[in-house]
């Protein structure tokens, strides 16, 4: 190292070397320095410290003590010196030493941003109200965690009462408003009964809320319509109202003298005609009487008999309700008992129709042992 300028050993005053170890050497040199004459060391000035009030301003910082140590020469020995140091005059020139860097530290941003008592107090404050945050924090997701089943349940019970609000909500505007007022009325199934005189019965309907038509209301409306034997209603939100009705048919016909009335199977009057009814069989006069079980039978065996042998009848007898009998159109007599098993029976004629033709009588009281001639 350099010695700096102004510095001069010899100006201050020697001090006395004080005793020092000796170094232990390896190998030749040892030896070396064991048979060499040993000479006084040569004295050293001690490296005094420096007072950073000498430095003049405006020159770089001072180096610490350890830094501006004197330099050892080549195989002497370093001794420490032993009197008191004494600080330099301010006269003395000052010792220039390169600045060392320090290493970075990290710095809180709280403590930078605020330096001070008082910043550590802010930054202190700070770092308790995370603290607090996080705390919370984990608190609510803990709740969340334990409270998972009351939420879906919670959930459950709301989709049930909103599902119930809102059919209420439906129903209420279906009633209490012309949103769903019936604007369409369509008649099916009309062939013998007039259309335009149902549509003409049924317009009061027009303008009603679709779900306040009752079947009372349109029971009495087709209540004037005989022909009609049963219907039925079908309501299509929002406008739409279909009607269904199934016509009476004629089984029985009843010569009164003056013409041909014909009769469904509950005795209502459907027409009256001038000549015999083709497909309508004719009763005998014990018949005449259409609230009797004779006429009751009668009728509910040409009502449940298939369409191929009803258009065959030609007339009807029965005196009571164990008797009914038939005559078809090809002279065969009939004889059908009861108003039962009439699809068995029906069969059992037809397939002995179909086999043997045209016979003088057949017997199918009993369907599983027909009698025939």
């Amino acid at each position: 190292m350099k010695r700096p300028s102004g510095f001069d050993g010899r100006s201050q005053p020697r001090a006395d070397p004080a005793p020092s170890r000796p170094q232990r050497t390896r190998g030749r040199r040892a030896s070396k320095a064991a048979s060499a004459p040993t000479s006084p060391p040569e004295p050293v000035a001690p490296v005094l410290p420096i007072d950073a009030r000498v430095a003049k301003p405006g020159r770089d910082e001072v180096a610490p003590e350890s830094a501006a140590r004197a330099p050892v020469a080549p195989g002497a020995v370093a001794e420490q010196p032993t009197a008191p140091v004494e600080p330099i005059e301010a006269e003395t020139a000052p010792i220039l030493v390169p600045r060392v860097a320090a290493a970075p530290t990290a710095v809180d941003p709280a403590t930078e941003a605020h330096p001070g008592p008082r910043g550590r107090l802010r930054s202190a404050r700070e770092q308790l109200k995370r603290a607090e945050r996080d705390r919370r924090r984990r608190e609510r997701q803990e709740r969340r965690r334990f409270t998972g089943h009351l939420r879906a349940r919670r959930l459950r019970w709301i989709a049930a009462l909103s599902a119930v609000l809102g059919l209420a909500l439906f129903v209420v505007a279906g009633v209490c408003t012309p949103v769903m007022a019936v604007r369409d009325i369509q008649i099916q199934g009309a062939q013998a009964v007039n259309s335009d005189d149902l549509q003409q019965a049924l317009s009061r309907f027009e303008g009603v809320p679709i779900a306040l038509v009752s079947d009372a209301d349109v029971h009495r409306a087709l209540e004037p319509f005989l022909l009609i034997q049963r219907y039925a209603i079908e309501r299509i939100p929002p406008h739409t109202l279909i009607v269904r009705i199934e016509e009476r048919s004629a089984v029985i016909s009843l010569d009164r003298g003056d013409g041909f009335e014909l009769l469904d199977p509950a005795g209502v009057l459907l027409g009256k005609v001038a000549g015999p009814p083709a497909g309508v069989p004719l009763g005998n006069p014990e018949l005449a009487d259409t609230a009797s079980p004779a006429f009751l039978a009668a009728s509910a065996a040409i009502r449940d008999m298939p369409d191929d042998l009803r258009q065959q009848l030609v007339s009807v007898r029965a005196s009571n309700a164990q008797d009914v009998a038939f005559v078809l159109s090809g002279g065969t007599e009939v004889v059908w008992g009861e108003a039962k098993e009439t699809q068995r029976k029906a069969a059992v004629l037809r397939s002995m129709l179909s086999a043997m033709g045209a016979l003088e009588m057949i017997d199918v009281t009993a369907p599983n042992a027909p009698v025939y001639r």
